[in-house]
């Protein structure tokens, strides 16, 4: 897991996949401006949506992870907080979905580390790393938020 301020994403660039064509699509397009929704980078090599939500509780989020894609989680608007766990200290609650590259776990609700993530910063969660995005610290906050998806394959 990463953690960083949007303006240094490039400094990654070594260890993402497809980061040329990404660098290119996020200097030409604000993606802050852009709807809810899906928008191909480089096909389901690399996308992102566009999301917006209310933060909850970490009662009311799941622990998830990938294996086929990278999340690199944008903050456009808002802040929130982002869980993280190493999956292999998680016990899996459903068998993993190739079709949707996700698996979901059991919430043991023990110590967990989280990183506070502003506006215009990011996490990146490479596959095995468990994440729980979308978490307050005391109230709900709106967020936008740009998940750009990267496929390791």
């Amino acid at each position: 897991m990463i953690a960083d301020v949007l303006k240094n994403l490039s400094k990654y660039d070594s260890i993402i996949p497809h980061s040329k064509e990404i660098s290119r699509y996020l200097n030409a397009t604000n993606i802050s401006s852009l709807e809810i929704g899906k928008y191909q980078i480089d096909g389901e090599s690399a996308f992102v949506l566009i999301q917006e939500y209310l933060t909850k509780t970490e009662r009311e989020k799941e622990w998830e992870s990938h294996r086929r894609y990278i999340d690199i989680q944008i903050v456009l608007k808002g802040q929130e907080l982002m869980g993280y766990s190493p999956s292999a200290l998680l016990i899996p609650r459903n068998e993993y979905s190739e079709e949707k590259d996700i698996i979901f776990y059991r919430d043991d609700l023990r110590e967990h580390s989280g990183v506070f993530t502003p506006q215009d910063h990011f996490c990146i969660f490479f596959p095995g790393e468990a994440h729980k995005p979308g978490l307050h610290a005391s109230q709900a906050v709106a967020i936008k938020k740009a998940v750009i998806k990267v496929s390791v394959s």
